[in-house]
């Protein structure tokens, strides 16, 4: 089944993505990144208007992306100065709780009802994060009353919230993979330009100048490596026989390329407790995966 395999695909690039994302919020400000992972992917699909394959859309088509526009970039804000203020090794297993609160939310508010193995998987996941929570009083005290922590899971949470609107676009509405990326795209870009020019503005009457303003080559890798891992899910999704969830949760393997890097190569402190709790998200992520 070549879905799966574009899934895996896509969480490769994703990780990528988390590692460059992460290098770059430690040069930049959140804004300028925020603004490139928009512009860049947006540029990147311009050559499908001429080869004809973004569509026409309906004025309650483009409101309903728009939609989505704002539930990423309210994930993005928390989530960004998040990154930008704790560990890899932290923030990408918090982030990779998005499946299980995904299901949450679909048990709140759409009536559904997760099956047995879905119901061990998160018990499990959550327990995972009991376990972080004892790792990382090392690194930065309490774990859950770090206010980067709670922005990272609140923004994780709107996250989550995009994953049930992806499935009611797409199931439910039937809208094409590459429209909704493309519109999407550019919604953000205008969003993110909006914030970018009004910082900056207020930035330019500072007698300091910022340096967080200056352009440099990894704002473009975090675009590029967003774009190729949303490319490879947008077409997995489109395949005949994919299964939305299953899909969403293997591309959450992210978290182990961010892992390993943060802890190997920004040399995180990567306690046996730190591995335990990534393996029980794993874990809980497969329980979601095969029920």
């Amino acid at each position: 089944m070549i879905w799966i395999f574009l899934a895996f695909s896509s969480a490769l690039f994703l990780g990528f993505y988390d590692i460059s994302k992460k290098e770059a919020l430690s040069k930049h400000a959140v804004v300028l990144v925020l603004f490139f992972c928009s512009v860049v992917g947006l540029v990147a699909l311009i050559p499908y208007i001429f080869l004809g394959h973004i569509p026409f859309i309906s004025l309650q088509e483009h409101l309903l992306i728009i939609g989505k526009a704002f539930i990423v970039s309210a994930s993005w804000a928390f989530t960004f100065n998040a990154i930008a203020r704790l560990p890899l090794s932290v923030t990408a297993p918090i982030r990779a709780s998005a499946p299980m609160l995904t299901i949450l939310i679909a048990v709140l508010f759409m009536g559904e009802r997760p099956l047995a193995l879905q119901w061990a998987g998160i018990i499990v996941t959550a327990s995972s994060y009991f376990l972080f929570s004892i790792a990382g009083k090392r690194e930065m005290g309490s774990f859950f009353r770090n206010p980067w922590v709670l922005l990272m899971f609140i923004g994780t949470l709107i996250g989550a919230f995009s994953g049930v609107y992806d499935k009611y676009l797409f199931q439910f509405l039937k809208f094409e993979p590459l429209t909704v990326q493309f519109w999407f795209n550019v919604y953000m870009t205008v969003i993110h330009s909006s914030v970018l020019l009004l910082v900056w503005s207020k930035e330019k009457k500072k007698e300091n100048k910022t340096s967080l303003f200056q352009f440099h080559w990894i704002l473009l890798v975090v675009g590029a490596f967003l774009f190729v891992a949303d490319r490879i899910y947008f077409i997995a999704l489109h395949q005949e026989d994919a299964l939305v969830s299953v899909v969403t949760i293997i591309r959450r393997s992210n978290v182990i390329v961010g892992f390993l890097w943060g802890v190997l190569v920004m040399k995180e402190l990567g306690s046996k407790t730190k591995f335990a709790a990534l393996g029980g998200i794993i874990t809980g992520l497969l329980l979601i995966a095969i029920s």
